[in-house]
């Protein structure tokens, strides 16, 4: 069985502020303890989708396509006659 001792001021009445200061830190451990876990959730799933978007695979642009002189209307490769 746990007894705790009642801290007590000198004037013997019950020494409240030290009981709320324990209350108070039980709130923030366990406020970020929490935050700690959705702090770790955002980086999984920052992760995940990072190494998708890096792992697509990607199909290589022609020859010269990239080129800033190569016109939209001028076909990349010529034409083959119809025989």
């Amino acid at each position: 069985m746990h007894i705790e001792n009642t801290r007590r001021r000198s004037n013997g009445t019950i020494d409240i502020d030290v009981y709320r200061r324990l209350l108070w830190r039980e709130a923030m451990n366990q406020f970020f303890l929490g935050l700690g876990q959705v702090g770790r959730l955002l980086i999984r799933s920052i992760a995940m989708i990072a190494t998708y978007a890096l792992l697509l695979p990607r199909n290589p642009l022609p020859p010269g396509a990239s080129s800033i002189f190569v016109s939209a209307n001028i076909p990349l490769l010529p034409a083959r006659p119809n025989i």
